[in-house]
C-alpha cells in the first residue's frame, strides 16, 4: 500500500514509569509514523513494546512527554472519542465476550456511535462475511476454533472504520497455520484500505511482513 507523507503518530521524549519509578517501561521514545504505514514492534519480554502500543492506544498515559495519534492529543480529555473514532484493538486472546454471539461482539465497538440497531447489524455482519465467517454469527465465541475466534477480533476492530489497528501479538496463542492464515487477513486488510497497522510481536518472520520494524529494548527504541 502506498504511504502518505502525513504523520499519523508523533512521539517526542514519551517515559513511562511502574512501581513509583522503579520500572522504566519506556524511558524516552522518539517515534514517527506515517499514514497507511506498516509497522511491526519487536523486542523481548519486559522490553517496553506492549508498553507503547498501549500509550498509542491511550490504555495508559504518559509520565512526561508528548504523544499525538491521529490528530489527538492524548495528554487531552477526548479519549473516550479518540479510542471509539480512531483505533481498533487486535488482542492475543481476543477479548471476547463469551456469553455474547458472534454477531453481538462485532456490535460492541457501535454501541457509542449513535447508530441504529439495524445499521449496526448489517454492519457486523458485513464484517464478519469479509473475515469469511458469515455461517457463524450466532455461535458463541467458545464454540469457535483460536483462528476463528481472532478472525471475529479483526471484524470487531474494523467496526468503528478506525484509521489505525493496534495488533499485541495476533498469532501469539495460535498454531503456526492459523497464524498464517490471520496474518495473512491482515496484510490483506492494509494493502487495500487506507488503514494504518502496527503490530506488536516476539517473531521475527511475522515482523518481516511489516513495512518498517522498530526494536524496542530497555524502554528505548534501537537504532
Amino acid at each position: 500500500m502506498k504511504m502518505d507523507n502525513e504523520n499519523i503518530v508523533e512521539i517526542k521524549n514519551l517515559k513511562k514509569s511502574f512501581d513509583n519509578g522503579k520500572i522504566k517501561a519506556l524511558n524516552g521514545i522518539n517515534l514517527q509514523i506515517k499514514k497507511g504505514e506498516f509497522v511491526s514492534i519487536i523486542g523481548p519480554s519486559g522490553s517496553g513494546k506492549s508498553t507503547l502500543l498501549n500509550m498509542l492506544g491511550a490504555l495508559d498515559k504518559a509520565d512526561d512527554g508528548f504523544i499525538s495519534v491521529a490528530g489527538y492529543d492524548l495528554s487531552g480529555k477526548r479519549l473516550n472519542e479518540f479510542r471509539s473514532r480512531k483505533i481498533g484493538f487486535i488482542f492475543q486472546l481476543h477479548n471476547l465476550i463469551p456469553n455474547l454471539s458472534v454477531v453481538e461482539n462485532v456490535e460492541i465497538p457501535m454501541y457509542g456511535t449513535h447508530m441504529p440497531g439495524g445499521e449496526m447489524r448489517d454492519r457486523a455482519i458485513v464484517l464478519l462475511e469479509y473475515v469469511g465467517l458469515s455461517n457463524k454469527i450466532n455461535r458463541k465465541p467458545t464454540e469457535l476454533s483460536g483462528g476463528e475466534r481472532q478472525r471475529v477480533a479483526i471484524a470487531r476492530a474494523l467496526a468503528n472504520k478506525p484509521d489505525i489497528i493496534l495488533a499485541d501479538e495476533p498469532t501469539g496463542s495460535l498454531d503456526s497455520k492459523t497464524g498464517a492464515m490471520v496474518l495473512e487477513r491482515l496484510k490483506e486488510l492494509h494493502e487495500k484500505s487506507e488503514v494504518t497497522l502496527i503490530m506488536v510481536t516476539h517473531d521475527m518472520n511475522v515482523a518481516s511482513m511489516a513495512d518498517r520494524t522498530i526494536k524496542v529494548l530497555d524502554g528505548q527504541i534501537q537504532t
